[in-house]
């Protein structure tokens, strides 16, 4: 081998050296997601839901609600918003006094329409976009 042989060996090694650095940087900075950013999606009008009591009284639900997703899936939750608002108004209606009376009887209420709701979307879209139900009012008469 020669001095010239030797050297364009060392070079070839050093640029396909480099350009494996450069690809090997592209894809792990691909691997690197962006952060998820919540959005938060207002449901107008407010829900008006009757929901069961004991007697012959009438019972309700005023409630203002909004949905925590991620930007990545804010599409699915607004092309489906017939779908979420059947899913609350059910899981709504469904309740009991002593299930929708009181902060710890609230807090449940709120995690179990989550439920609810990315049940029905799942169902729907094979996906569960919802991390959070946000009551901004609730009143129960």
């Amino acid at each position: 081998m020669t001095l010239n042989s030797l050297l364009g060996k060392k070079h070839l090694f050093i640029t396909l050296a480099f350009i494996a650095a450069l690809f090997s940087q592209a894809v792990f900075a691909e691997d690197e997601a962006a952060p998820i950013t919540p959005v938060y999606i207002e449901l107008t009008p407010d829900f008006i839901v009757n929901y069961a009591s004991s007697g012959s009284r009438l019972s309700y639900i005023k409630t203002k609600i909004s949905l925590r997703t991620d930007s990545a899936k804010e599409n699915v939750v607004l092309s489906n918003m017939p779908i979420v608002r059947d899913a609350i108004v059910m899981f709504l209606s469904s309740r009991t006094k002593d299930q929708v009376t009181g902060a710890i009887a609230r807090e449940k209420t709120r995690e179990d329409a989550k439920v609810a709701v990315n049940e029905a979307l799942q169902e729907e879209t094979g996906v569960a976009p919802i991390i959070d139900v946000l009551f901004a009012s609730f009143v129960t008469q």
